[in-house]
């Protein structure tokens, strides 16, 4: 029995609930409607758009401190699209990287170079709210090595980010 729910769809598993009350004729139509909502909005609460300034590390993190540019994180729970864009220009023979971050493990996720101060990112992703900064290092234009460089600007990335 325990395997089978398991394998039950979150929405599969929200239809037998609601029919089950049915059923059981205990539960009112307000009382139904008002549940209803309760399990859209927790639905829709993985779908989340969030934007702000990426800033320069401050306080012992990776952001906080100057203003370096801007950026937009939308994610719908699998496809994650992210677009920033940042004032400065790296040294010469370097390229600026965007990293999204869980501080947790400590896992740097890269999502590619900056190109003429801006990233576009796109992908389908198995969970992007494991993540909970957003980074930028300055790299070798010609890099070897597959680790992130010190950040120098990030952007924290809110709820429901970090889990």
């Amino acid at each position: 029995m325990k395997k089978m729910w398991m394998k039950v769809k979150k929405k599969d598993l929200i239809s037998t609930t609601i029919a089950t009350i049915l059923l059981a004729g205990s539960i009112t139509t307000t009382s139904i409607l008002a549940m209803s909502i309760v399990f859209q909005t927790n639905q829709m609460a993985d779908a989340q758009e969030m934007s702000g300034d990426i800033t320069a590390p401050a306080g012992g993190n990776p952001f906080g401190g100057e203003n370096m540019g801007t950026i937009t994180i939308d994610s719908s729970g699998r496809r994650t699209n992210v677009s920033a864009d940042l004032n400065s220009a790296p040294n010469e023979g370097n390229v600026f990287e965007g990293w999204l971050v869980d501080e947790v493990s400590g896992y740097k996720l890269s999502l590619g170079q900056f190109r003429n101060g801006t990233l576009d990112f796109s992908q389908y992703m198995v969970n992007p709210y494991t993540y909970n900064s957003f980074e930028v290092t300055e790299e070798p234009a010609e890099d070897v090595d597959p680790n992130a460089a010190d950040s120098i600007a990030g952007f924290e990335l809110k709820t429901p980010f970090g889990r």
